[in-house]
């Protein structure tokens, strides 16, 4: 029986399996959908026709026990973002006063951090497999060693994840997120889509360089393996094993390639299944070999940007193959990012962007890979290297030689703080230049010198900028560049920490656009890749 109107309430809610309700005069019918743990379920909600968003998001919240800012609004795979806006005109697009929405429940500020602990103490792979069984153990992992976990049981059992050698009391989960490499026939069926040579170079690069990470200490060494179900990462997933013994693969439809702009539960789901905070005392490492888009939304919500614009990331980046992505959770529940598509310590003459469309004719072409540079400008954002470690600058200045041969414009100009002016010289004595030294009001203020740069070129196709200073402008610098406001920018930099000498990309085009290409790579530095 349906209950009485409370003071203020809108709409009754009734689940959809006692029977559709149908639309009396004056009111709108919504079949709101949700998705956890893989089971979709559906709820009708009858809302006045003179209601806005905000009065279906609190009837939804009322049903769920939350808060209406917890609660995201989709429909046809556009966020119902703004709270006043009318439902009439949604229910316009529908075409109908009966409209399906889908909605998900955001968690609450520090719900992450009170994770119950069966549930912290399960390894981020387990942790991705939704009722359905979309992830399955990996019938091609090699068996477990003494020294590494025991695998997982068909019956979904998790092994237990120690807190590293030298960290009594803190918790650590260190996500790794890696691009499939290049593939072949873009566009095509999924099975077609074979890793092209390069892209097989890319992944044994990459497998390489994350099993330096395991040698050097440098993330925990209890790990696990999950990869998206698709061909190319499932043979770039294949190389880590051979370098790993011992580790525990598995794989995951979830995973698989997606528009999170018009698929965000999808999206959300992996999200708060892998980002969950350690108990103290725990730690692990988590490789995940996926797709570019995915990436870009876990990034995006692990540095606390909502769904809706989460959902658009993949319009700010563009990663390179094979690159890792490096975020770090803590069991207090911060989250850090590290890094974002880091490449460096794949040689310039194995590195892609783009897939090719067709089979791939490297072979034929004296196997150098399909690439062109790119158009626009190039913004290089560089954190200054150690005082007086020439090594460092040096090999930064290497580095970016290196990118002028095939990625970014060789009409290079150097830009610096004065306190970076030492590692901006490395930079010019190769490109036969000298820096341009900012006031010292720019570490303070740095919106002038991104006004003035971060702009198309004007006396070439292409150009390079170089600014080079410490973490605070290039960090500043950078999410100006990912569409935030001053305040914002200011505001978020504490979501990323980035390394000394470590390089970030940004490519401004032609018609004022950015993208991200990369951020805090530090393969190129002596002691942060494998030797070679």
């Amino acid at each position: 029986a349906q209950a009485p109107l409370r003071p203020g309430q809108l709409a009754m809610a009734s689940e959809a399996n006692n029977g559709e309700k149908r639309p009396r005069d004056g009111e709108l019918v919504f079949f709101a959908k949700k998705s956890v743990g893989g089971v979709a379920t559906t709820t009708e909600f009858a809302v006045s026709a003179d209601g806005a968003v905000k009065d279906l998001a609190a009837r939804i919240a009322e049903h769920e026990g939350c808060q209406a800012v917890q609660v995201t609004l989709v429909h046809k795979g556009a966020v119902l973002g703004q709270p006043a806006a009318p439902l009439q005109a949604v229910a316009d697009k529908e075409g109908s006063d009966k409209i399906t929405v889908v909605y998900i429940v955001r968690k609450p500020a520090g719900a992450v951090a009170a994770v119950p602990a069966a549930a912290a103490a399960t390894p981020a792979a387990a942790a991705a497999a939704p009722a359905s069984a979309a992830v399955a153990p990996d019938a091609a992992a090699p068996a477990a060693s003494s020294s590494a976990p025991a695998p997982l049981a068909a019956s979904g059992a998790a092994p237990s994840f120690s807190a590293a050698p030298g960290s009594p009391g803190s918790g650590l989960r260190v996500l790794l997120l890696m691009r499939h490499g290049q593939c072949c026939h873009e566009d095509e069926g999924d099975e077609l889509k074979a890793l092209t040579d390069h892209g097989h170079r890319q992944a044994e690069n990459s497998a390489q360089f994350v099993k330096w990470l395991f040698d050097a200490g440098k993330v925990p060494a209890k790990r696990a393996l999950l990869h998206s179900t698709s061909r190319r990462a499932r043979e770039t997933a294949a190389k880590l094993p051979q370098h790993l013994p011992g580790l525990e693969v598995w794989n995951a439809d979830i995973l698989r390639e997606t528009n999170p702009s018009s698929n965000p539960l999808r999206a959300e789901e992996v999200f708060l299944r892998l980002f969950l905070a350690p108990q103290q005392g725990e730690a692990d490492t988590l490789a995940v070999v996926a797709h570019n888009n995915i990436i870009l939304y876990l990034l995006m919500r692990a540095a606390g940007v909502p769904i809706e614009r989460a959902a658009q990331a993949w319009r700010l980046f563009h990663l390179r193959h094979a690159s890792v992505t490096r975020i770090e959770v803590r069991s207090t529940g911060a989250i850090q990012v590290v890094s974002v598509g880091a490449a460096a310590h794949i040689p310039h003459g194995n590195v892609t962007w783009n897939n090719i469309k067709g089979a791939d004719m490297s072979a034929w072409k004296e196997g150098k890979p399909d690439r062109h540079k790119f158009s626009g400008r190039m913004i290089v954002l560089l954190r200054q290297a150690e005082t007086g470690n020439s090594p460092q600058m040096e090999a930064i200045a290497s580095h970016i030689r290196g990118l002028s041969e095939y990625m970014v414009s060789g009409h290079m100009q150097v830009v610096c703080t004065p306190a970076a002016e030492f590692t901006a010289l490395a930079i010019c004595r190769l490109f036969r230049t000298g820096p341009q030294v900012l006031p010292e009001s720019i570490g303070e203020q740095p919106e002038a010198a991104f006004l003035q740069f971060f702009a198309p070129p004007m006396a070439h196709s292409r150009d390079t900028i170089c600014m080079v200073a410490d973490d605070g402008p290039v960090l500043y610098w950078l999410l100006r560049a990912l569409q935030m406001g001053p305040d914002e920018a200011h505001a978020a930099s504490a979501s990323y920490a980035l390394g000394r000498a470590s390089v970030t990309l940004v490519n401004i085009r032609n018609d004022g656009s950015m993208k991200v290409v990369t951020v805090g790579d530090t393969g190129h530095l002596p002691n942060e890749s494998p030797p070679g």
